[in-house]
């Protein structure tokens, strides 16, 4: 008899020990995979806590904080990615299959990002067609953008103005101004080759989220999503 409780005291006391540092690290630790593998980068710090940490095995984290850098949002690359929730309910069938994570619920969950020179010029040397020595320069009112073109033979000199702008949840690159050097076709021709330019659709945020404001800054665009508080 006394064996027995001895036992079972000694599996009480490893239950609690697990609560207090198994749970915690294996849900920062899927959490983080998720996201690296979303986000197609392996620089990630995710940080879970919940009191208690029992809390986690049923997917309630009461803070949670990751930080991701060159992480791959549609077909850009941010500089930086910081996500913030409070009181988060993460479907824990789900975060351990291939669905990934899925939020059920959050009292808060935000997403700021930022996307600098190097990640535009980038992205819009993989996009556009036939252009190269892409240069991009933002400020608060404008993204400048030169660039050369083999046109017709003829290697032009090309001028893009736009804003980074969303639209209906999507990321895009407005163009709102065109000229260009040394080519034999018209502006409004050039206009159709290039146009405005999609850097991440709607669906391509994690955990649902969208984006809700864009904000150009000197040398960066900072980008701000957010989530419905249900499902």
């Amino acid at each position: 008899m006394r064996k027995g409780l001895t036992i079972l005291g000694l599996l009480f006391i490893i239950l609690i020990v697990s609560s207090a540092t198994v749970l915690p690290w294996l849900a920062q630790s899927t959490i983080k995979t998720k996201l690296a593998q979303k986000a197609a980068t392996d620089d990630v710090v995710v940080t879970v806590a919940s009191t208690p940490s029992a809390l986690l095995a049923i997917g309630r984290i009461q803070q949670l904080d990751a930080v991701l850098h060159q992480a791959k949002v549609g077909q850009v690359f941010l500089r930086e990615l910081t996500l913030k929730g409070r009181n988060v309910q993460l479907d824990m069938p789900a975060l351990f299959s291939e669905q990934g994570i899925k939020v059920k619920q959050a009292d808060e969950l935000t997403l700021t990002g930022t996307v600098d020179e190097e990640n535009l010029r980038e992205v819009l040397q993989r996009r556009v067609d036939k252009i190269e020595n892409v240069q991009v320069r933002i400020n608060r009112d404008r993204v400048l953008v030169t660039a050369n073109a083999k046109i017709f033979g003829r290697v032009a000199d090309i001028e893009m103005e736009g804003q980074i702008t969303e639209n209906s949840g999507a990321l895009f690159f407005l163009m709102t101004r065109l000229e260009m050097r040394n080519t034999l076709i018209g502006t409004a021709k050039l206009g159709d080759l290039f146009g405005n330019i999609q850097l991440a659709a709607a669906d391509k945020l994690p955990l649902g989220m969208k984006i809700r404001q864009v904000e150009q800054t000197d040398g960066a665009v900072i980008i701000t999503a957010a989530r419905d508080n249900k499902e």
